[in-house]
């Protein structure tokens, strides 16, 4: 494969590159879905050790032998009459899922700490968490305060003026994982990752769909590259993304729930248009027309179509894999849908797709499609509200944002400032989008009305923001929660241009009232609470903030919140 990235030493990664790694992903009580990427093929074993049964210190004495060896670490079942004190799991992984591989852990106890070990049985070498230990922490049964930690937008680097690849914003993810630790001690369950966690066109020198309008071609019969060539293009992506030390620590230490938006397969997606011969078709905004490229309008879609397929081929072997398992709790859900849902004591969380599906091209329910927003009907109308009363919904592009004067006009300076016109098409304020737009809040309302506390969680935008929307009728409320973006590399301009257009008050298109809450512009991740006994639900935002010493002026980073929101659900 002449164009594949495999062994391709010159990518222009800045960063540590991904080799070696762990995701906490799906926890329960009592389970736990673990992620790995072993960088060789081969059969490695997962040890699950209960810190309650087996001290961590136990743990490291036999790390910390010259040679020590999985006969010696199983010697630790003797410190507990507990079965399940520690367990082992085996697996292979292989070069066909660029060796990752996802192991479910069973048997676990609620609310408890757990230390997990990655073994290489081929090489009897430890791999995973013998230098750093690697711990999760299972979710409580009984209902009580709970939190969770929300970030999107992961794209770290700039273009120098010189033509190099600079990383940015990367201290974010140390603060990010502070706050979560400080929070793992009392009531943190798990993260929630909104959209966007790669760029595969974030920056020029690392964008692959630039790479492709370089290397697209025929030899002969054949159209090149290959789709099997654009899949390493898409796991380098990933590899240069996660490579970060702290963002690793983040996936490695808490429950990692994920969901794509455009940027993991390309700006924009599902929001072109495609009509050969036609005024409206927009392939041109996404490869070099005819004459530039010498393909045919079939070639460039064919080649268009290879990339999205790779996207998800590599979204599902990075993201999906370690996500709830749908087709075990329910066979008829789809194997080509990517919402989920998880529940925990008081609560439940919907984690919509609203980009495998999307499709500007199709006549209605262009975003969701039919099946999935008729599964989350099923589910949302099924919720019993004494069992669930807090509601979340994930939907990585906000529901309420952009003035509908912007939206409206779809053009001009700041669409063409912000480059956000196909941005303005994505959003669900766009006309296209508003029958489905008000299906989705009508369902959301309905929930409101029987008492359950509703929340909408998105990304996508680069502005953090706060909403409350009010049905006129009925009085009842539901919360828009924004946190974007952790790392994005915008200039202040571009922020305060786009914060410009967060409106203050307003009336949707369907005459629901809404008002905004909070607006911040520069680089975030958020913390949401819940605490069913006092029937709240904190909204806590988080950006870099730098105090100096009184003494000396030395600057001195912390982690602390910027805002604290109470929504209320109350008349």
């Amino acid at each position: 494969m002449k164009n594949s990235f495999v062994n391709k030493p010159e990518r222009p990664w800045p960063n540590p590159y991904l080799e070696v790694a762990a995701i906490v992903g799906h926890t329960t009580p009592h389970s736990s879905r673990l992620w790995f990427r072993t960088h060789t093929p081969g059969h490695f074993v997962v040890l699950v050790f209960a810190l309650s049964e087996i001290p961590s210190d136990a743990i490291d004495s036999v790390l910390a032998e010259p040679n020590p060896t999985l006969a010696q670490l199983d010697e630790l079942r003797a410190r507990s009459a507990d079965h399940y004190a520690l367990q082992s799991y085996s697996f292979e992984s292989s070069t066909e899922t660029d060796t990752t591989a996802v192991v479910d852990i069973e048997n676990l106890k609620a609310d408890s700490h757990y230390r997990y070990l990655l073994w290489n049985e081929d090489t009897d070498q430890p791999v995973l968490g013998h230098q750093r230990p690697l711990t999760l922490k299972t979710f409580a049964e009984v209902a009580g305060p709970i939190s969770f930690g929300f970030f999107s937008c992961h794209m770290p680097y700039k273009k120098t003026l010189f033509g190099r690849t600079q990383v940015v914003n990367e201290q974010m993810w140390d603060y990010f994982h502070e706050m979560l630790s400080r929070h793992n001690e009392k009531d943190l369950r798990f993260v929630l990752a909104g959209g966007d966690q790669v760029y595969s066109d974030g920056v020029e020198t690392l964008s692959i769909w630039n790479f492709l309008k370089k290397v697209m071609r025929r030899e002969g019969d054949q159209l090149l590259p290959d789709i099997d060539e654009m899949i390493t293009w898409y796991r380098d992506i990933y590899r240069g993304y996660w490579g970060f030390p702290a963002l690793r620590e983040v996936f490695s230490s808490f429950p990692t729930y994920m969901i794509w938006d455009d940027h993991e397969i390309a700006d924009g997606w599902g929001s072109f248009r495609f009509a050969e011969g036609m005024p409206r078709d927009e392939i041109d905004e996404i490869l070099p027309d005819q004459n530039d490229s010498n393909l045919s309008y079939q070639d460039r879609f064919e080649l268009i179509q290879r990339m999205v397929q790779a996207a998800k081929h590599v979204y599902r072997e990075y993201q999906h894999s370690h996500n709830p398992n749908m087709q075990q709790a329910s066979p008829a859900f789809p194997a080509d849908a990517y919402d989920y849902h998880i529940e925990f004591p008081k609560g439940a969380l919907y984690v919509l797709d609203g980009r495998g599906q999307r499709d500007f091209d199709r006549s209605t329910l262009k975003i969701l499609g039919k099946d999935q927003l008729e599964r989350f009907k099923n589910w949302i109308e099924e919720l019993d509200v004494e069992t669930t009363p807090f509601i979340f919904v994930a939907s990585a592009v906000p529901m309420v944002h952009l003035s509908h004067i912007l939206v409206d006009q779809g053009e001009g300076f700041l669409p063409d400032l912000a480059n956000i016109t196909d941005d303005l098409r994505d959003g669900w304020e766009h006309k296209a989008h508003r029958v489905e737009n008000r299906t989705l809040l009508k369902y959301l309302f309905k929930a409101a009305k029987k008492g359950h506390r509703v929340c909408i969680l998105s990304g996508d935008v680069h502005v953090a923001a706060a909403f409350r929307l009010t049905d006129p009728d009925s009085g009842k409320v539901i919360y828009q929660l924004t946190s974007s973006a952790i790392t994005y590399n915008q200039s202040r301009a571009l922020g305060w241009a786009l914060g410009k257009v967060v409106p203050d008050t307003g009336v949707t298109h369907d005459g629901y009232q809404f008002k905004r809450l909070a607006r911040y512009t520069d680089s975030n991740f958020s913390l949401i609470s819940v605490d069913p006994d006092k029937d709240m639900v904190d909204f806590q935002l988080y950006g870099e903030q730098v105090t100096h010493d009184p003494d000396n002026g030395d600057a001195r980073q912390n982690s602390h919140s910027i805002a604290k929101i109470e929504l209320c659900f109350t008349e």
